[in-house]
């Protein structure tokens, strides 16, 4: 539901109420009633919502998923501010997304299903992620890492590759710091 209900203020701001109301009169959801941000629902639903978003502002889904993470970001750390307060570098926070950022998703949501982390600490001015998820919304993590940076205002580059092992499908992340930043 906190997915959903970001979404809608993300195209609210970005195209306007009526057209948001446009949008969800097209869709056809399996959930009945309305998305409340305790909720759990079908990643249909939200596949449906975002495609017909896209559909009718005519974004390219790479771009639209990107700029909702970018969005997103925020408003995630806006629910829960005590996850970054203990964090100067983004780098500091994005490493403990699996141990404490998930852990406490799915205290707070008990039928959540976020994606797992792993990392690679190569050096202080660089980290590696390896992000898998089944819904594989890598444009959408890239805008989430972005946000990080503007968090924290830190310039990093970035480059990701997907990686297919073992029948396994995750992408991996490359950071690189501005050094001493």
């Amino acid at each position: 539901g906190v997915v959903f209900n970001m979404l809608e203020e993300f195209v609210v701001e970005n195209a306007g109420e009526e057209v948001f109301e446009e949008i969800l009169d097209t869709c056809e959801f399996i959930t009945v009633e309305p998305f409340v941000g305790p909720g759990t629902y079908p990643d249909e639903d939200l596949n449906e919502l975002v495609s017909k978003t896209i559909a009718k502002l005519d974004i390219p889904l790479p771009d639209a998923l990107r700029a909702f993470g970018k969005f997103a970001f925020p408003k995630l750390t806006e629910k829960v501010p005590d996850w970054l307060v203990n964090h100067a570098h983004p780098k500091d926070f994005l490493l403990t997304l699996d141990n404490i950022v998930h852990v406490e998703v799915r205290k707070l949501y008990k039928d959540a299903d976020p994606p797992r982390f792993s990392f690679a600490d190569p050096g202080p001015d660089e980290l590696v992620i390896n992000y898998q998820s089944g819904r594989r919304l890598y444009d959408f993590m890239d805008g989430l890492i972005e946000g990080v940076g503007e968090h924290f205002d830190t310039a990093f580059e970035y480059t990701r590759e997907i990686i297919a092992e073992n029948g396994e499908e995750y992408c991996q992340y490359h950071l690189k710091f501005a050094a001493g930043a």
